[in-house]
Formats: structure tokens, C-alpha cells, sequence
């Protein structure tokens, strides 16, 4: 299971490098909806990393050649285990997590008018959330709480036509460091391999034309 995240990460990027070329990219002025799913892997207090799963659903606008802005909302199952005791009256067993993230982010991309176009991503917001493990006893008893959350990796978008793409990506959540009811580490979030598509849903602004010489009067 461990390894899952390195073999989905590599069958995601094949994926979008075969396929076949489109004309249309990234334009100022353009609307996107993008659907993705993949694995987690979250790094917690505990002795045991487990593989989760989660998606998520972008709508993103073009607001210069090189940048968009999106709103990011998803679904994300986060696993831990603790195999052995803490310390007396300190959770220890399979914690379970069931997060909703919402977010602002910002993708700069590298090739905009290319089929092929490599981007990163940063963005901020909040993550809600719920613990579930053994007992139901508290802090593990499933009641809502939220943490600030921070995204952050790099992806490849490959337009099949002029209006669809295929979106592969890597990247890592830093969450709070409470989220997994331990406040050892200071640093702690979840990795993320995902791939999916975005949509296009119009055609954007169009290029700014040169501008034409003045008639030469005699």
C-alpha cells in the first residue's frame, strides 16, 4: 500500500503526456470546471501511515496569460494507526478522518498556448472535519472541528480537444497540527497524487490585435 502513491503518480502523468493534440489552451478570460480524484497519505503522530482517498471539484478563471484563480471544494478520507500504547489514557488504534476542504487557490502556468502546459499551485482556506476511530470517545467521537489547510504542488494539464483536458497532480496539504488529536509535530499535512478533467466552458478573450500604421497623407 505503500507504494500506491508512487505508482498512481507515475500512471496519471503517462496518461496525459499520450494524449493527442488540441489546439485551444489557456486563455485570458476563460472558465473552467475541474473534476479529481486520487490517493492521500497522511503524515500524523502516530506510528502507522495508511493510504486514503479523496476528490475534488475546482472552478477556476484565467485572469492573465500566466495565472488563474480557483475555488477548490472536496472530499477527503485521511487513515492513521497507532499499533502500540502512548501513554496511559492517550489514544491508541486506527483513526479514521473524514475531511471537507475548501479552498482559494492560485495556479501559475509554465506553457499556456501549448497542448502540454506544467503548473504549480498554492492556495489557502479551511478544513472541516471529523474523527472516527474505536471507543467514540472524545477527541475521537466524531464531532466537527476545522484547521487552516494550505495546498501547495505542481501538475501537468493535456488538452485532448479544444475544450476538455486531462489534469494530473502532486502536491501536499499542510494542515494543523491537531488534527490528529497529538500536538507532538509541528509540521503536518497529507500528500495527495490525483488526476482527472476540467472542462472549458467558454471560448475567453480574444488576443490583443496589433495596431495598425497610420495612412501616410501627401
Amino acid at each position: 500500500m505503500k507504494r500506491l502513491p508512487v505508482v498512481l503518480t507515475a500512471m496519471i502523468f503517462s496518461l496525459c503526456f499520450a494524449s493527442g493534440p488540441a489546439k485551444a489552451q489557456n486563455l485570458i478570460g476563460r472558465w473552467a470546471i475541474g473534476i479529481d480524484a486520487g490517493a492521500n497519505y497522511w503524515i500524523t503522530d502516530y506510528n502507522e501511515y495508511k493510504v486514503g482517498f479523496g476528490g475534488q471539484v475546482v472552478a477556476r478563471y484565467e485572469m492573465a496569460r500566466y495565472f488563474g484563480l480557483g475555488l477548490a471544494g472536496g472530499y477527503e478520507v485521511l487513515k492513521t494507526n497507532q499499533s502500540t500504547p502512548l501513554e496511559p489514557g492517550v489514544y491508541a488504534n486506527y483513526m479514521k478522518v473524514n475531511a471537507i476542504p475548501i479552498s482559494v487557490v492560485v495556479f501559475i502556468h509554465f506553457y499556456p498556448r501549448k497542448t502540454i502546459n506544467p503548473y504549480v499551485y498554492i492556495g489557502a482556506g479551511m478544513l472541516f472535519y471529523q474523527r472516527w476511530g474505536v471507543g467514540l470517545a472524545p477527541p475521537v467521537d466524531g464531532a466537527w472541528n476545522s484547521s487552516y489547510m494550505i495546498p501547495a504542488g505542481f501538475g501537468i494539464e493535456s488538452f485532448i480537444n479544444n475544450d476538455i483536458s486531462i489534469d494530473a497532480s502532486v502536491g501536499f496539504t499542510d494542515i494543523g497540527n491537531d488534527v490528529d488529536a497529538r500536538t507532538t509535530s509541528s509540521f503536518k499535512g497529507y500528500a495527495s497524487a490525483r488526476v482527472g478533467l476540467n472542462f472549458y466552458l467558454n471560448e475567453g478573450l480574444p488576443r490583443r490585435q496589433a495596431p495598425r500604421p497610420a495612412p501616410v497623407r501627401f
